[in-house]
């Protein structure tokens, strides 16, 4: 009878959740403190996310972050377009809105989200830094038809569509890299930087997931797509090879 009641002891030790840790359908949350989020945040391996309001944000954020508030109503949409396959660290201000992002974020297909317990209070409580916004328009991001965009592809130019959103990282890492190539090929080759949340068709027809979203264009049929950051002499090299 002893060694039954360790057997069902032991068996529910197991089964149990972890108060850090939650498993379903071979995704994981985990909720980590400040200094292990920190470690994952310098690894640079994964995509930060502020799931914060613009007014919060504005006072500070975590170098890097991607900021998509969570009461937005298309909070939903905005998610769906972060890359699935990169690990995700979310955070609000204190905790429980980075744990109801990171619940949803599993939800729609991320396997891997790390949660700050204690949110950003406790990140600045530890000395780590922030950074304010920096007030930029980028004039360069166009919102663009479906039809106004098929008809740009009649161009006899190469082009390059970069699919970018405002509130994306990584998309904001790209611009002097895209904005250089622009510079560089001005005579051969036509650059855009698409808005991703104001094109949805645009976006819908050619299967944007997880920008940014490199597409090369030639003769109007896409010949080339990269998801994700590239370097710049990648990117140089693809339209070397395609001119």
């Amino acid at each position: 009878m002893k060694t039954i009641l360790k057997i069902v002891v032991l068996i529910l030790m197991l089964s149990s959740c972890n108060n850090n840790k939650a498993q379903q359908s071979g995704s994981i949350i985990e909720n980590i403190d400040a200094k292990t989020f920190k470690e994952f945040v310098d690894a640079g391996n994964g995509i930060i996310l502020d799931v914060r309001t613009p007014y919060e944000v504005s006072d500070g954020f975590i170098d890097n972050a991607s900021t998509i508030n969570l009461y937005d109503d298309d909070f939903i949409a905005k998610i769906n377009l972060i890359q699935k396959d990169k690990q995700i660290y979310v955070y609000c201000k204190s905790g429980p809105r980075s744990s109801k992002a990171a619940e949803l974020l599993r939800k729609n297909g991320f396997s891997k989200v790390y949660n700050l317990k204690g949110g950003i209070d406790e990140w600045k409580n530890k000395g780590f830094p922030i950074v304010k916004p920096d007030i930029i328009i980028d004039e360069k991001i166009q919102q663009i038809t479906l039809t106004d965009f098929k008809n740009l592809l009649s161009t006899n130019k190469l082009l390059l569509v970069d699919f970018h959103t405002l509130w994306c990282a990584p998309c904001r890492k790209m611009v002097p890299i895209v904005d250089g190539i622009e510079a560089q090929y001005k005579d051969k080759v036509v650059v855009m930087r698409i808005d991703v949340d104001n094109s949805k068709e645009v976006g819908k027809a050619y299967s944007i997931q997880g920008v940014p979203v490199f597409i090369l264009f030639k003769n109007g049929k896409e010949i080339w797509k990269h998801n994700g950051l590239i370097s710049e002499e990648e990117l140089r090299k693809q339209i070397e090879e395609n001119l």
